[in-house]
């Protein structure tokens, strides 16, 4: 599975995140144009930093990655600066992150993963929070992250995602926000 969520290096992502009240009717639409890549249980531990975000994600069976990502809390359509590293003893890491900056909340999260052409699409169920969609493409030659970003918006209609749906914040902040 090529994706965000696999290899390494700073990349340019465009996303959006939206609650979902009904991820059957989304499936139902993915069906007809998208592929469904996999399903997989992720933790992701967020680590108190001073700018941007820094999570250590863990998958069964994969190898654990470490994402730093810088983005606008924007409930839009918006670019993220995205570096990730593979990490092959996630553990030791988790607790050497833990004791030397601090862990700031712990997200378990079910991720469908969707392709349609570019494009990626996450139908997410997140303990405490309920579900979501997340749909997200790399920016790449010949693309433009404005071309991105159209594409994304016509992603949002063919999925019927409304403005009004769309979430700011990352999952972490979300958890920490709930637990207030």
């Amino acid at each position: 599975m090529k994706d965000v969520d696999g290899g390494s290096g700073p990349r340019l992502l465009v996303e959006l995140k939206a609650q979902c009240s009904d991820l059957s009717a989304v499936r139902d639409r993915l069906r007809r144009r998208a592929a469904h890549e996999a399903t997989l249980r992720q933790v992701d531990t967020y680590f108190s930093v001073p700018r941007g975000r820094l999570k250590l994600r863990e998958v069964a069976g994969l190898p654990a990655q470490l994402i730093y990502y810088e983005r606008p809390d924007l409930a839009d359509v918006k670019a993220s600066k995205v570096s990730l590293a593979s990490v092959e003893d996630g553990p030791a890491l988790l607790a050497l992150l833990g004791a030397a900056i601090g862990i700031l909340t712990r997200v378990t999260k079910t991720r469908e993963v969707w392709r349609w052409d570019t494009g990626r699409i996450h139908l997410d169920t997140v303990e405490g929070l309920g579900t979501f969609v997340e749909v997200e493409q790399i920016v790449e030659a010949p693309h433009t992250p404005e071309q991105v970003t159209n594409h994304l918006r016509c992603l949002m209609v063919e999925l019927a995602i409304s403005e009004n749906d769309l979430v700011a914040r990352s999952y972490g902040e979300l958890v920490c926000r709930s637990g207030e």
